[in-house]
């Protein structure tokens, strides 16, 4: 016989899901529960980026080197030898004899220090510069993944939240013989993975953005928001709202030349122009070494009481170093060998660059097809079949085991793209980073 009121509690139980299931994926992503704790500043990657170069305490103390180095120009510059003065005593007390000296530098000692200065303080403008050029690397990613795990966790969180709905939902059905123990254990045990997941996702939010944290120089226990821009080619009708997310424009493929960016990271990159600062204080150091074996004069004048004892006469002096015994050999020797070692350390940095550049290069453009591939044979088709899946259970042609089959097929897809997504920003950072124009990007614009 057929009950009405049975059925009719069944159809509605079944809307009850399908509702469940379309929250679940329009839902806004919910702000996690780590973040209702402390302080909390949103900041978008150029905010992120400008307050690590006022805040990063790695780069703050590398900075110091060009002070350190500015003292050692400020010092090359000046007279290396404070002047002499000493007091001899007269035989038969008609008074003492003085004498002042001063050694006086004649080959251009004090210019080859400068020499030395100036290269010393380039170094380590160009030390602190890729200093920079890192730190805004590693900003960039972690910006990207805190972006990527809040996303990762939102999703977590609605999945657990529509498992724990739909657990409810399936002990009434049980309740009303609708199902079977098995299709309950299927949702207990979704509920379960489920939490697990959304577990898991809150951990590495917390990691990564305690990473986050340190790179930009904020307080431990300051909460981050990562403010994301809208996917100018996002796919449509992604499962949630994270899905909806935040990257920047890729560039053209066509743009990205491995060759020219090779020509723009070699005349750019600032380790680079650090070794080749080595280079020329190195070489400077040869020449100051050589300058410095080579003899000095020292003026002289004494004063001393005259024989008659009517006064004191003045006896002008002049006398040489006599750099017999030490020539600076070893320290010639020791420059020579370090401006080879540079010479040899740049060439292999040069080398470096280029193997750097062609992998960002080939990595993101292959990040960037599995994203573009993962949007046209991925999602699509898993979202097709997650809205027929729900019509064929709103009527009654699939069971319980099909439905979360389906959805956690598109969930899934959603997993699969944003870790696609993550690659193909971090590989677009590492490009960035690797070419150096990461320090020429704006950090008060847009993204």
């Amino acid at each position: 016989m057929f009950n009405y009121r049975s059925s009719h509690r069944a159809r509605r139980l079944r809307w009850q899901v399908i509702g469940l299931l379309w929250l679940a994926f329009v839902a806004g992503p919910r702000v996690s529960s780590s973040q209702a704790l402390g302080d909390t500043i949103r900041l978008t990657l150029p905010q992120a980026r400008a307050l690590a170069q006022r805040a990063n305490p790695e780069l703050l103390a590398t900075r110091v080197d060009t002070m350190i180095a500015r003292g050692v120009l400020r010092q090359a510059g000046i007279i290396r030898f404070n002047p002499t003065a000493d007091l001899l005593a007269a035989r038969g007390g008609n008074g003492a004899e003085t004498g002042v000296a001063q050694e006086l530098e004649l080959f251009g000692q004090r210019s080859a220090r400068l020499s030395v200065g100036r290269a010393s303080y380039e170094r380590a403008s160009a030390s602190v510069a890729n200093a920079t050029r890192l730190t805004l690397g590693e900003v960039d990613r972690a910006f990207y993944r805190l972006a990527f795990s809040s996303r990762r966790t939102a999703l977590a969180d609605e999945v657990l939240a529509l498992n724990e709905r739909l657990q409810d939902i399936a002990q009434r059905q049980l309740s009303a013989g609708e199902i079977s123990r098995l299709d309950l254990n299927l949702v207990t045990v979704e509920r379960g993975r489920s939490r697990a997941r959304a577990l898991a996702a809150r951990r590495d939010e917390a990691r990564i953005a305690a990473d986050f944290g340190r790179s930009l120089g904020v307080a431990p226990g300051t909460t981050i928001v990562a403010e994301v821009g809208e996917i100018p080619n996002a796919p449509a009708g992604d499962t949630s709202e994270a899905s909806r997310s935040t990257v920047r424009p890729r560039p053209d493929h066509a743009v990205l030349s491995v060759d020219s960016l090779t020509i723009v990271a070699l005349a750019h990159r600032p380790d680079l122009a650090e070794r080749e600062a080595a280079r020329r204080e190195a070489s400077a150091n040869v020449s100051l070494a050589r300058r410095e074996a080579l003899p000095n004069l020292i003026a002289r004048a004494a004063a001393e009481p005259r024989a008659d004892g009517s006064g004191r006469v003045v006896r002008p002096g002049v006398g040489l170093t006599l750099p017999f015994l030490n020539r600076n050999q070893g320290t010639v020797q020791a420059q020579r060998a370090v401006t080879r070692q540079a010479e040899l350390e740049r060439a292999a940095l040069i080398t470096r660059v280029r193997t750097e550049v062609a992998t960002a290069v080939a990595t993101y453009h292959s990040a960037t097809l599995e994203v573009e591939t993962l949007e046209t044979t991925v999602l699509t088709p898993a979202r097709q079949n997650r809205q027929l899946v729900e019509i064929a259970y709103r009527e009654g042609k699939v069971g319980l085991p099909v439905l979360l089959l389906i959805r956690n097929q598109a969930i899934d897809a959603e997993l699969e793209y944003w870790d696609a997504w993550l690659e193909s920003r971090e590989a677009l950072a590492a490009l960035s980073e690797a070419t150096g124009a990461n320090l020429t990007m704006q950090t008060g614009g847009g993204q």
